[in-house]
């Protein structure tokens, strides 16, 4: 089920707006609505952290040494493969139940949760279409940015360049790498 992420979080943001109205009835959508950039502008943060430090993290123990290769570091070995470029949800189910969870118990709020969670949805929604097409396709229409950074990190140095949806992280904590440094 290669592409299940693409049905499974749009209907588990349905889902969540429907248990939110069940919850706050007196909430119009726009509420929900409102607070997804903010959920995508967090994704792009959640993104950069988890690929800088948890998919790159290489632990002493063997057995969580394989754990965490089995999320990321494959993919850096065959790079073109198709199933080692999305992410499987029975990783990213329970990843998003841990940001649901730290993002209901920052607002407290259940409209505000749906909102940012549906955000950051959508933006690994966006991820994932970005990084299977930057390595799957020979087209750089639209993505010669994302491409351009991407491989940099994969193909000259693999401690810069995490942000592969957006490069304000890699700006903001040092880790961009320029182009014109490796050409």
């Amino acid at each position: 089920m290669r592409f299940s992420s693409f049905w499974i979080y749009p209907f588990a943001s349905l889902l969540l707006i429907y248990l939110g109205q069940s919850r706050e009835p007196e909430r119009w959508v726009a509420d929900y609505v409102i607070m997804i950039p903010f959920g995508i502008f967090l994704w792009t943060l959640i993104e950069y952290g988890l690929h800088r430090f948890f998919f790159h993290w290489k632990p002493q123990s063997r057995g969580l040494a394989n754990f965490v290769s089995g999320f990321h570091l494959v993919h850096h070995g065959r790079p073109r493969d198709p199933k080692c470029i999305l992410a499987r949800a029975r990783t990213t189910l329970p990843l998003s139940v841990i940001i649901l969870g730290l993002t209901y118990g920052a607002t407290g709020n259940t409209t505000t949760t749906t909102g940012l969670v549906m955000g950051v949805w959508a933006g690994f929604l966006y991820y994932e279409w970005v990084h299977y097409r930057v390595h799957t396709s020979g087209s750089t229409l639209g993505l010669s940015g994302h491409r351009s950074r991407h491989f940099r990190h994969h193909f000259v140095d693999e401690t810069k360049c995490f942000g592969v949806t957006s490069p304000v992280w890699d700006f903001v904590f040092g880790t961009y790498l320029k182009a014109e440094s490796w050409e």
